[in-house]
């Protein structure tokens, strides 16, 4: 039988138990077989000790890198270019020095959402020292206020985008935007006036159609228009900057304010101005000149 008898291993290792402390230590074949194992483990020792502290040093370095870390790049986007980079930094209230670490892109995010002015943002950090932001902002078209105002003493005044959604005022923000007109609102269009409230899109729809209308002429054209009034339902009435006066319908708007285009340059050429004008007639559209003349038709 070979020394390496499975068998004959075992027979041995039951005789060693036997064996006093004594003569188990220093049994030969016992103290061999502890060194084998002895080696066998600081071989595991060796083999893995210098991975598990490089492995402790490299987590120490990123974490050390990433608490040590501020914001250096920030890289910004406007849908309208209404929001400047600026402006949007002063709203999350950014410092001086900003640590990625710190950064809760969420709660950026819904404080930008917070603002009214602003539909929606994006807010994504970038290791190691990157910010994106992004921001879509509501577009004004045109003040809203109530057209009794002045009686009742309610002179609020907000703006409202194309989908008929309220905002608050802000000359720096929106300087460019300042020169809206007004549409002057009856009990009934609104619920109240207030930031974040939504104007009906039936309402809505023609006054969003007329100003796109209009910004299709220069001012030369047609005079920017400065107010707006709905007296009935199907009924528009303009007040333009030169103080002419517009009657339309909420239908075929566009082909409405091409006649009125026709209208103030038949009057440039002829060297009038118009005081009122009722363009919902496609034919003989009614107009009233500053200095009347007998035949008051272009």
């Amino acid at each position: 039988m070979k020394r390496s008898d499975p068998r004959q291993a075992s027979n041995v290792r039951q005789l060693e138990k036997h064996m006093s402390l004594w003569s188990r230590l220093f049994n030969l074949l016992a103290v061999r077989r502890g060194a084998m194992r002895l080696k066998h483990y600081l071989k595991l020792a060796l083999l893995f000790t210098p991975v598990l502290a490089l492995m402790w040093i490299g987590v120490r370095y990123l974490l050390e890198k990433a608490y040590g870390l501020s914001v250096e790049q920030i890289h910004f986007k406007s849908t309208d270019n209404i929001i400047s980079k600026q402006q949007a930094l002063k709203i999350l209230e950014f410092g001086d020095s900003v640590n990625m670490a710190a950064l809760n892109t969420e709660a950026l995010r819904r404080k930008l959402e917070a603002n009214d002015a602003i539909r929606s943002a994006i807010i994504r950090a970038e290791l190691p020292d990157t910010l994106y932001i992004e921001v879509d902002e509501r577009i004004p078209i045109v003040y809203v206020a109530w057209e009794d105002g002045a009686r009742s003493g309610n002179n609020t005044k907000l703006f409202m985008d194309p989908e008929g959604v309220l905002f608050t005022v802000n000359e720096d923000m929106h300087r460019d935007f300042l020169g809206v007109p007004t549409w002057y609102l009856r009990p009934g269009d609104a619920d109240e006036l207030k930031p974040g409230a939504k104007i009906d899109p039936r309402k809505v729809r023609p006054i969003a159609r007329l100003i796109a209308a209009a910004n299709l002429y220069t001012p030369e054209e047609i005079p920017p228009v400065t107010e707006i009034f709905r007296p009935k339902d199907w009924e528009m009435r303009l007040i333009l900057d030169n103080g002419a006066e517009v009657t339309m319908e909420v239908r075929n708007i566009r082909e409405q304010m091409d006649r009125l285009a026709m209208i103030l340059d038949h009057a440039r050429a002829t060297h009038r101005r118009v005081r009122a004008v009722d363009v919902i007639p496609a034919i003989n559209p009614t107009v009233i000149f500053e200095d009347p003349s007998p035949n008051q038709q272009p």
